[in-house]
């Protein structure tokens, strides 16, 4: 038997800091910076001695006009997934939000389904005959992941709607770079020629990176434009910067670094790394489309891994790819890129959502895409007026 109920910022951390896969999506701090989408609420599971074996950041949407909301729980909740008694737990998550008029949850776990090493990817990139990381015999299956699925189904969970523009959305397929036990020369050992070339290749462009702060935000915005631009998405507007920074660049108990690269003074690309216990993650990576020869994101990816290493990261996720590895294909050319940095692909379980009230779940998720794509192209506008102005 399993309670539920709100805790303080000081217990969550306490318990934050003894689970392996958490991740600054679920740190109290990175919920204040997304204020303005979702109001956040910290919770713990209490097993039959009051214990804390388990506990979630929760994001609430309400509905305007009534007392509905939708929960979003990214990269969560922070369960043990193969706990026996996950079903227990996952039940009792539902009894609480219901109490508290959710119509619905969708949940995000750091739960993996298949791996496949570099060598793997690379292998697949080489054949002409395979068009998707799926096509590859994994390396690894994880059972976990596989079983977990079938107790959610059990339970009334359902796999979520792809939803590209959503911010209720996570990738499916990420990249982990294993850095356990490792120094920088056994790091760049597994790294390709191509990739340790580029790297010498901005030393002798003359690169500089440099820690960025505060004062840097509007050119960080600017080269996130410039890539949005370029890879035909939406850039989160200035004060989505300004949030993450007042949350996570001084007083966040883990680690944030935001490293610039610049070539005789002009900022090309930008890149942002958060890390909770030993997991580093990516946050942004952005880059101008000018001076892409300087290989500047070579060079920022290089400097973010020999920081995790100082930090003393055991895992650093760089972030989300498509499942293509399609030589035509223009998103193949990021799975090169993060196979030939030595690093892993995974599937994750993806995104499920359990429909609390069936009716407004289903009118909200018909809904939650056009609100979503409106809310982009709102941006989009927003971001032209704005550079508009500033010009």
């Amino acid at each position: 038997m399993y309670t539920i109920s709100a805790i303080s910022k000081a217990e969550y951390w306490r318990f934050l800091l003894t689970h392996s896969t958490a991740t600054y999506q679920q740190t109290p701090e990175w919920a204040d910076a997304r204020r303005a989408q979702w109001e956040p609420e910290l919770i713990g599971w209490f097993d039959q001695n009051d214990s804390i074996c388990a506990a979630a950041v929760l994001r609430y949407r309400r509905i305007p006009g009534t007392n509905r909301s939708f929960v979003f729980i990214p990269q969560g909740p922070l369960l043990d997934w193969s706990d026996p008694e996950i079903a227990d737990q996952l039940a009792a998550l539902g009894a609480y939000l219901s109490s508290r008029g959710v119509f619905g949850v969708r949940i995000t776990p750091v739960v993996t389904l298949r791996k496949w090493e570099a060598a793997a990817v690379k292998a697949g990139l080489a054949n002409p005959e395979v068009d998707r990381l799926l096509d590859i015999e994994p390396t690894e299956v994880n059972t976990v992941g596989f079983g977990l699925r079938r107790t959610l189904r059990a339970a009334g969970w359902r796999e979520a709607p792809d939803e590209k523009h959503s911010d209720a959305s996570y990738p499916r397929f990420n990249f982990w770079l294993n850095l356990t036990g490792r120094t920088e020369e056994a790091v760049l050992a597994r790294m390709s020629k191509t990739w340790r070339n580029s790297i010498r290749k901005a030393e002798r462009a003359g690169l500089d990176v440099a820690v960025g702060s505060g004062e840097d935000l509007s050119v960080v915005h600017r080269l996130c434009e410039e890539t949005a631009r370029r890879n035909d998405f939406v850039a989160h507007p200035h004060n989505y910067f300004k949030a993450m920074w007042d949350a996570l660049g001084d007083d966040f108990p883990g680690h944030f670094n935001l490293f610039i690269a610049y070539q005789d003074g002009l900022a090309i690309a930008a890149n942002a790394t958060a890390q909770v216990g030993s997991w580093a993650q990516g946050v942004f990576a952005a880059k101008s489309t000018e001076r892409t020869n300087a290989r500047p994101s070579n060079a920022l990816y290089w400097v973010e891994i020999r920081q995790a290493l100082a930090d003393g990261a055991e895992l650093f996720d760089i972030g989300g790819v498509k499942d293509t590895l399609h030589e035509e294909d223009p998103a193949a050319g990021l799975v090169r890129f993060k196979a030939g940095l030595g690093a892993d692909a995974y599937e994750y379980i993806g995104a499920w959502d359990l429909p609390l009230q069936p009716q407004m779940y289903a009118a909200f998720t018909r809904l939650l895409p056009l609100y979503a794509s409106a809310a982009a192209r709102l941006r989009s506008i927003t971001a032209g007026l704005s550079t508009s102005r500033h010009r």
